[in-house]
C-alpha cells in the first residue's frame, strides 16, 4: 500500500548468538527486542550448539540442518553445527558447518535485508555477512567484539609475526574498508580503529548492555539442585563472579583472594558461577588450597542470574595483565552487577571506565587489595549500598537495551536517508 513505509530488515550474523531460557550472553537477543519494538524487523543466524552449555540444544532431530523460531518478534535461524567440548578440530569444523551452511541458506531466501550485521566472535561470521550485502545489495555493519588478532597477541601470546595473525590483520583492514559502519564495544577502541588508517565516523561505540526487566522483576526461587548447593551459604557474605571460566579472566586470582580471607573472616564465601575450559583446573586449585569458602556451579539461564545477584554482597571481575585491555572491557557479567546494585571489585592494573564513571565500585591491583576491599565491603554496609546505587543509575543511564537500541537506530535512520537519496 502506498503511503505506508516499509519496516527496514536487519539481518545479524552471530555464530553464538543465544534466545530466550539459555545460558551466556544475550546481546544481540536483547538488542533485536527492542528493535522489533520500534518497528524494525530482525533475523538472527546462530549456531544450534549452544557453546555455554556445551550440546545442541536447538536441533535434535537427525538430519536437520536448519530451524526456525519466532521469539518476542524476532526470526532465529539456528544452523546445524558439530558439537565440540575442546578447542581441537571439531570446533574448527563447528566454525566451518555454521559459516556454509548459514551463507547457503541465507543466500536462497527471497527476501531483502536493508542491513547485514556480521559479529566477529570467529572471522568468518562477518566474511558472510559482507558477501551476502553485497549480493543482497544491503549495507555492510561490522561488529567487532574482540580486536582481532590483538587478543591473540596480547591474550594468546602468539607473535605478531605469526602467519596467523598477520593474516587476520590483514582481513580485519578488509573488513573495516568495506563496512559502512564498524560497530566497537570498548570505549577506547576507536582509538584502534582509527590507528588502522580508518576515519572516525564510520566507528560507532556501541557496548554491551542489560535487559533492566530482568531485574525489576526478580523470581524468588531457583531450580531445585541449585537451591540445594546454596543452603550452605544462606547466612554468609556472597562475592560473586558470574561468566566464563577461561584463561583471560584470570579466575586463580579470586581464589587466592579467597585463601586470604578464609584467614581472617569465615563469614565471606565466594560462588563462581559459570562454564569453561579452566573449570577443571580451577576446581583442583580449590582442593589444594582447602577452600571451604568457595563453591562453584554450572552456568545457569540468564533468567536466573538476577536472583543469584540479589542473594550477593558484592560482585567480582579479574584481568590479566594484558596490553589488550588499554582500550577498555565490556563485559555482560559488569552490567548485571551493576543491574542488581551490586558494588563490583575489579583486580586490573589498568583505570577502568565504568566503575571510574559511576562511582559503583573499587579497582585493586592485587589479591592482597582484593582481599581487603571485600573484608572493607563487608564491614560497612552503607557504603555497599552507596556503590551499588551509583552503579543501577550509570547502567541505567547508559547501558539499558533501550538506550543502546536508540543509538543503533539513529545509525540505521541515516542509511535510509542514504538509500532514498541514492533510490536503492
Amino acid at each position: 500500500m502506498e503511503g505506508i513505509e516499509k519496516a527496514m530488515n536487519i539481518w545479524i550474523f552471530n555464530h553464538y548468538s543465544n534466545g530466550p531460557l539459555s545460558s551466556g550472553g544475550t546481546r544481540h537477543y536483547d538488542l533485536a527486542k527492542e528493535l522489533v519494538k520500534k518497528g524494525y524487523q530482525v533475523t538472527i543466524f546462530a549456531s544450534s550448539f549452544a557453546h555455554q552449555a556445551s550440546e545442541d540444544t536447538r536441533i535434535t532431530k537427525k538430519g536437520e540442518e536448519v530451524k526456525i523460531e519466532q521469539h518476542e518478534g524476532i526470526k532465529f535461524i539456528w544452523i546445524k553445527t558439530e558439537p565440540y567440548v575442546r578447542n581441537n578440530w571439531r570446533r574448527v569444523k563447528n566454525i566451518l558447518d555454521y559459516s556454509i551452511r548459514a551463507y547457503k541458506y541465507a543466500k536462497h531466501l527471497k527476501e531483502h535485508p536493508d542491513i547485514i550485521i556480521g559479529s566477529l566472535m570467529h572471522p568468518l561470521a562477518p566474511v558472510i555477512a559482507y558477501w551476502l550485502a553485497k549480493k543482497k545489495k544491503a549495507t555492510f555493519y561490522f561488529e567487532e567484539r574482540d580486536l582481532w588478532p590483538q587478543t591473540l597477541i596480547d591474550i594468546g601470546g602468539v607473535s605478531k609475526y605469526h602467519p596467523v595473525v598477520i593474516a587476520l590483520g590483514l582481513l580485519e583492514k578488509f573488513l573495516y574498508k568495506q563496512a559502512t559502519k564498524i560497530i566497537v564495544l570498548f570505549h577506547k577502541a576507536q582509538d584502534y580503529v582509527i590507528g588502522k588508517g580508518i576515519e572516525a565516523d564510520k566507528v560507532l561505540f556501541l557496548p554491551n548492555g542489560v535487559d533492566l526487566s530482568r531485574f525489576d522483576s526478580v523470581p524468588s526461587e531457583l531450580p531445585l539442585e541449585i537451591e540445594e548447593s546454596l543452603r550452605h551459604v544462606k547466612d554468609k557474605f556472597i562475592a560473586i563472579y558470574t561468566g566464563s571460566h577461561g584463561v583471560s579472566d584470570y579466575l586463580d586470582s579470586l581464589l587466592w583472594t579467597a585463601k586470604i580471607v578464609k584467614e581472617k573472616n569465615d563469614h565471606i564465601h565466594f560462588l563462581f558461577v559459570g562454564n569453561g575450559p579452566e573449570k577443571e583446573k580451577l576446581s583442583q586449585l580449590k582442593q589444594e588450597l582447602c577452600l571451604g569458602n568457595v563453591t562453584f556451579l554450572p552456568s545457569v539461564l540468564k533468567e536466573y542470574i538476577p536472583t543469584l545477584l540479589e542473594r550477593a554482597d558484592v560482585g567480582l571481575i579479574s584481568l590479566k595483565d594484558a596490553e589488550l585491555y588499554k582500550w577498555g572491557i565490556s563485559f555482560n557479567k559488569q552490567y548485571d552487577y551493576m543491574a542488581a546494585s551490586l558494588p563490583t571489585i575489579l583486580l586490573s592494573n589498568r583505570s577502568e571506565y565504568h566503575i571510574e564513571q559511576s562511582g559503583g565500585g573499587v579497582i585493586v591491583r592485587s589479591v592482597e587489595e582484593m582481599a581487603e576491599a571485600i573484608l572493607h565491603l563487608f564491614h560497612h554496609e552503607n557504603l555497599r549500598k552507596e556503590l551499588g546505587e551509583n552503579a543501577r543509575r550509570f547502567v541505567e543511564d547508559h547501558h539499558s537495551w533501550e538506550v543502546l537500541s536508540t543509538k543503533l537506530i539513529s545509525t540505521f535512520d541515516d542509511e535510509k536517508k542514504t538509500r532514498h537519496v541514492e533510490g536503492r
